[in-house]
C-alpha cells in the first residue's frame, strides 16, 4: 500500500512538473538569455547557489535548535525536494512546506510536530523580513503616481501587510505569553484538530523560546533572513545592467517584492503568470521598453525558479544514483563475504 501511494505522489508530481514545463516559452527564454554577458549569467548562477546553501544554512540551524537530528547535506536535499514540490504547487506553496515537515521528521529523528515546528519557525523568520521589506518596496511603488494610482488598493495592500507583519513581531516578542495561555487551556475539551493545531504552536513557540535563550543565534537568524531577500534586487540590479544603467537598487527591490506578493496568490503552479506579468508591468511602468521588460521577467524567473527546481532534480537524481551504487556495493560485499563462508 505504502509503494502505490508513492507512486500516485510521484505520478502527480510528474503531471504538474510537464505542466509547468509546458507554461515555459524555451525560444524566447534562450533568446533573452544569449543577450546576457556571460560574466553576468556566471555572477547570476554562483549568487542563486549561494541563496539556496544561505537558505538551508537557515533551515539546518533551525533544526538543530530543535533537536532534529540531522546533517548539512540531508537538509540540502530535503530542501532540494522541497523546492521541486514548491515549483509546481500554488502560490503560498504549502506541499513544499510539508514534504520538508515529513522528510525532517523522518531523517532528523524527531516527532511530527517538531518536523512542524522547524518548518513554523523558519518561515516566521522568512517571512517577518519579506513583509517587512515589502513595507517599504510598496511604499516605493505606492509614492510614484505613474505607476499605481488606486487608494483603496494602497489601504487595502498596506492594511493586509500590515496585519500580518504586527502578528509576527507579536509571536516573535511574547512567545512566553502565549505559551501560558495555552497551558492555561489545557483542560478544555477541544477536538482532535484543534488538539493537534495546539500541539503545534506549542512546540512552535518552544523553538522561538530557545532561540530567545541565545541571542546570537536570534540576531544572526534575523540578519540572514534580510540578506538572503535583498539578494533577489541584487540579482535583477545586475540583470539588467547590460540594458538600462540608470535604475535604481531600491526601484529594482520595489518590483522584485511586489511581483513576489502577487505570485503568492494560489492561482498557478509556482506563482507563474502572475509573477512575470507584474514584473513586466511595473518595469513598463517604471520607463522600461515592452520586450526588455518582458525579457527581465523571462530572465530573471529562470534563474530563481527554473534554475533552482533544475539544480534540484539533479541534486536529487546524483544522490539516488549514489545511493543504489552503495546498497548494490553492500549487496554484492554481502554475497562474496557468503560464498567465503560456504568455501
Amino acid at each position: 500500500m505504502k509503494n502505490v501511494k508513492k507512486k500516485i505522489w510521484y505520478g502527480v508530481l510528474l503531471i504538474l512538473l510537464v505542466f509547468a514545463l509546458v507554461h515555459l516559452d524555451l525560444r524566447g527564454l534562450w533568446g533573452s538569455i544569449t543577450q546576457i554577458p556571460l560574466w553576468i549569467l556566471a555572477v547570476l548562477i554562483a549568487l542563486q547557489i549561494v541563496s539556496q546553501l544561505l537558505v538551508n544554512t537557515q533551515w539546518f540551524q533551525v533544526a538543530r535548535f530543535s533537536d532534529a537530528r540531522i546533517s548539512f547535506r540531508e537538509m540540502f536535499l530535503i530542501n532540494c525536494q522541497g523546492a521541486v514540490v514548491d515549483s509546481i504547487t500554488p502560490g503560498v506553496k504549502v506541499g513544499g512546506e510539508v514534504t520538508r515537515a515529513v522528510q525532517i521528521s523522518r531523517k532528523g529523528d524527531c516527532s511530527g510536530r517538531q518536523a512542524a515546528a522547524v518548518v513554523a519557525v523558519q518561515k516566521l523568520f522568512s517571512l517577518s523580513a519579506f513583509f517587512f521589506i515589502s513595507l517599504f518596496a510598496l511604499g516605493f511603488i505606492f509614492s510614484d503616481s505613474s505607476m499605481v494610482q488606486t487608494s483603496s488598493l494602497h489601504f487595502v495592500v498596506y492594511g493586509f501587510l500590515i496585519c500580518f507583519l504586527l502578528l509576527l513581531i507579536f509571536i516573535f516578542v511574547f512567545p512566553h505569553r502565549i505559551l501560558e495561555y495555552l497551558e492555561r487551556r489545557n483542560n478544555v475539551p477541544r477536538r482532535a484538530v484543534f488538539e493537534k493545531l495546539r500541539g503545534f504552536i506549542f512546540n512552535m513557540l518552544q523553538g522561538l523560546i530557545y532561540f530567545r535563550k541565545n541571542s546570537k543565534a536570534w540576531i544572526f537568524q534575523i540578519v540572514l533572513s534580510f540578506f538572503i531577500w535583498i539578494l533577489y534586487p541584487v540579482k535583477m540590479y545586475l540583470l539588467t545592467l547590460h540594458i538600462y544603467n540608470d535604475a535604481s537598487l531600491v526601484f529594482f527591490g520595489a518590483v522584485t517584492f511586489a511581483s513576489y506578493l502577487v505570485a503568492m496568490i494560489p492561482i498557478f503552479p509556482g506563482g507563474l503568470g502572475g509573477f512575470e506579468a507584474t514584473m513586466a508591468g511595473l518595469l513598463i511602468a517604471g520607463g522600461f521598453t515592452q520586450s526588455s521588460a518582458v525579457a527581465i521577467a523571462v530572465v530573471f524567473r529562470f534563474f530563481t525558479f527554473w534554475f533552482v527546481m533544475l539544480f534540484s532534480l539533479c541534486f536529487i537524481g546524483v544522490h539516488k544514483l549514489r545511493r543504489t551504487r552503495s546498497m548494490r556495493l553492500h549487496i554484492d560485499e554481502g554475497e562474496c563475504s557468503a560464498k567465503c563462508e560456504t568455501e
